[in-house]
């Protein structure tokens, strides 16, 4: 009888282990949770790229929130008409909602500043940001902050794995957006890396065996990483990982004449991820150019459990058409690995869609977004999904 409890017992845990790990497999971890504003209390490293009335550039803030949503700290720009580092800017959640979505406002100097929608992701470590509001004309950002780890624990070797970075930006080729994969070492290092571009002058390009390296990185995440492109050619970037190793931003605020940004996502190493796990409300932001000239966006969609919307409102500010909101619009996972890289489709209005290059990260609650497709002539596109 003795024999009989043990196996009963163990057949139990067996099937109760099962059930956990179906539940991982076929969930997003999208936390549980009304989101305030205490929540975000730390200090972020908020990258940004876009057009402001200087052009073309990329920026880096780090900032300190408080309790009640506010912070100051320091802007580097990095811009087509020049460098800059201001210290004392202001950060401010204007408005926060349960789900994590909101406004924010971000200071830059005298009579200077912009408005942002905002997306907290579950875990509350990342928020995305874009700017849409017709309170800037002209200006048209968007990137994402990450919070700098408060365990003051994070070394190269947490990094070893298989990584997605998205980049947008001004370069040698003009305008371009990009997909880099790489598997880094314990020393969070490769030589393995893969380009994929799409550009403005240079067309549509693929490099083999570059490296990327990080090059110095601080207990809290935050860090510098290198890019080689090429003979002769390579990028400076300034970087936060966020604390749960998941994802790091990317912003290239050195390198003359090169303004790049964008956002690393970790492949998944347990192969569980599947469209299910993705269904739920998100909010995506979005910079680029395209037939409109340059522009930020703010899509928001509920996927059901085959990975597709069809409720999808787009709120866009560019240069060349101005502000507009299209509503009834489509976003589809087209293709999903397990790893959560895959293949995902947007539609604009009538005759107007974007395909995407897409990575899904670890915990299913952000995933990130390039257009690199030849399918999309003229159009450079790269953003962020939050999950609400």
């Amino acid at each position: 009888m003795q024999n009989r409890t043990i196996n009963a017992h163990h057949l139990f845990l067996v099937v109760l282990t099962a059930l956990i790990l179906a539940a991982s497999a076929t969930q997003s971890s999208a936390t549980i949770g009304t989101i305030v504003k205490s929540d975000l209390t730390g200090t972020w490293a908020i990258s940004l790229r876009g057009n402001t009335g200087c052009g073309f550039a990329t920026m880096l803030a780090t900032v300190t929130i408080g309790s009640t949503g506010s912070g100051t700290g320091t802007l580097a720009t990095h811009g087509q008409c020049g460098d800059s580092s201001l210290s004392g800017q202001t950060f401010s959640i204007k408005t926060l909602a349960a789900n994590g979505s909101g406004t924010a406002g971000l200071s830059c100097g005298t009579g200077c500043g912009w408005t942002f929608n905002i997306q907290v992701s579950p875990d509350r470590s990342k928020i995305a940001l874009t700017d849409v509001s017709s309170k800037n004309p002209g200006n048209y950002l968007e990137g994402e902050a990450i919070l700098t780890s408060p365990d003051g624990d994070i070394v190269p070797a947490d990094l070893a794995g298989s990584w997605q970075v998205t980049l947008l930006g001004q370069g040698g080729c003009g305008l371009g957006s990009e997909t880099v994969n790489f598997t880094l070492d314990s020393t969070a290092s490769t030589t393995n890396a893969t380009a994929v571009a799409k550009t403005a002058g240079c067309g549509d390009v693929t490099s083999t065996g570059n490296t990327f390296s990080v090059l110095s990185l601080n207990s809290n995440g935050g860090g510098t990483a290198g890019l080689s492109c090429g003979a002769g050619c390579g990028f400076m970037f300034a970087i936060q990982v966020s604390p749960d190793r998941s994802s790091f931003n990317l912003v290239d605020v050195t390198d003359p004449n090169n303004f790049l940004a964008g956002v690393a996502i970790r492949s998944s190493s347990n192969g569980y991820i599947s469209a299910a796990n993705l269904s739920g409300s998100w909010t995506l932001v979005l910079y680029g150019q395209g037939g409109c000239g340059a522009g930020a966006a703010l899509v928001t969609f509920t996927l059901n459990n085959s990975g597709a919307a069809t409720n999808a409102t787009e709120a866009n500010h560019n240069a060349g058409c101005g502000n507009t909101k299209t509503t009834g619009n489509t976003f589809t996972i087209q293709s999903l690995n397990s790893d959560g890289s895959g293949v995902a489709g947007l539609s604009c209005g009538t005759g107007c869609g974007f395909t995407f290059t897409i990575q899904v990260s670890p915990d299913r609650s952000t995933f990130n977004v390039v257009d690199i497709s030849n399918l999309d002539p003229g159009n450079y596109l790269v953003g962020e999904a939050v999950h609400q």
